[in-house]
């Protein structure tokens, strides 16, 4: 028994001078060898925190760790508070085609009655008790649109009606009013079931709440991406070729925006723990979509936030 308690005991010294060696290692580093030990240990971070067993209080726990590093906290850059209603920050997405911009309750919508498909949505999400109302029964044609799309374009065509603006986040930031809304078909595009049931949707539920959770009103801009001519339509609606989601949050503290940008292939995707290999910069986005973010935001402080991809998922 001596024995093992003294295996023990120097076990655990050892585990001790490894981490004041680290410690003293890092503090020591410049910014690039300080980053680089920060992505290592946020490989073993997030081993733990994305395995999906992880129980949700250790999972949070690992969240606020991982937030006080370099990698995760980002580049953020100085602005002025957005408006605190504001469905998007600085501004709903600028575009060259004049998309008709929808208002509804909870979010926004960017409409392209030629395609015929919705460009972007945006919404905000903040701290909330996290109950939402029953699921609506039904999809609904948008009668402010021209193009009318119905619930029979979908009918056998092998695709989910994919929201853009999530029912769940709005329905517990916004209302059981709002969450109808997000059943308009304005808001819906065709989207495979392993996406839209896996990969996409755990996106979705990481913003709402681990987002939200960590850092109170986060603002959401998502849509789908096309090449020039879609190769894939059910009847009318042109299938994506990806999805797109750019985050962002003021840090009060800081006085200043950070952003961070996904794409996300439209393929049979349920789960991947590795969030990181789909982090691009905005700047990607706006080359993929032509739509413009940040519209009202100055053009330096705009080049700054947007040209960088994040070093890593948040």
């Amino acid at each position: 028994m001596r024995g093992l308690l003294r295996i023990l005991g120097w076990l655990a010294l050892a585990f001790v001078v490894t981490a004041v060696t680290l410690v003293v290692v890092y503090l020591c580093s410049d910014r690039p060898g300080r980053v680089a030990l920060e992505q290592r240990a946020l490989d073993v971070v997030d081993g733990v925190r994305e395995d999906g067993t992880t129980p949700a209080r250790v999972v949070g726990w690992l969240d606020q760790v991982a937030d006080q590093t370099e990698v995760i906290k980002g580049d953020i850059v100085p602005a002025p508070a957005p408006a605190e209603q504001a469905t998007a920050p600085y501004g709903e997405p600028a575009d060259r085609v004049g998309l008709q911009v929808l208002h509804n309750l909870g979010y926004a919508v960017g409409y392209d009655n030629a395609l015929p498909s919705p460009r972007w949505a945006s919404y905000r999400v903040f701290p909330n008790a996290g109950q939402a109302a029953e699921r609506p029964s039904g999809f609904r044609t948008d009668a402010r649109t021209s193009a009318r799309v119905g619930t029979q374009e979908y009918v056998r065509s092998g695709y989910d009606r994919g929201h853009l603006a999530p029912n769940y986040a709005i329905a517990v930031c916004h209302g059981e009013a709002a969450q109808k809304e997000t059943f308009l078909l304005s808001n819906i595009v065709p989207q495979l079931h392993a996406l839209n049931a896996g990969l996409w949707k755990d996106l979705e539920q990481r913003v709402v709440r681990r987002y939200v959770e960590r850092y109170g009103t986060v603002w959401v801009q998502v849509g789908p991406a096309y090449a020039a001519a879609p190769a894939r339509r059910v009847g009318r609606l042109p299938v994506p070729d990806a999805f797109w989601m750019v985050v962002s949050e003021y840090d009060e503290t800081a006085r200043g925006i950070r952003a961070i940008a996904y794409v996300i292939p439209h393929e049979e995707k349920w789960r991947d723990a590795e969030l990181t290999r789909y982090v691009v910069s905005v700047r990607q986005v706006e080359e993929l979509t032509g739509l413009d973010f940040f519209p009202n935001l100055p053009k330096p402080a705009q080049d700054r936030l947007e040209s960088t991809a994040a070093p890593r998922a948040w």
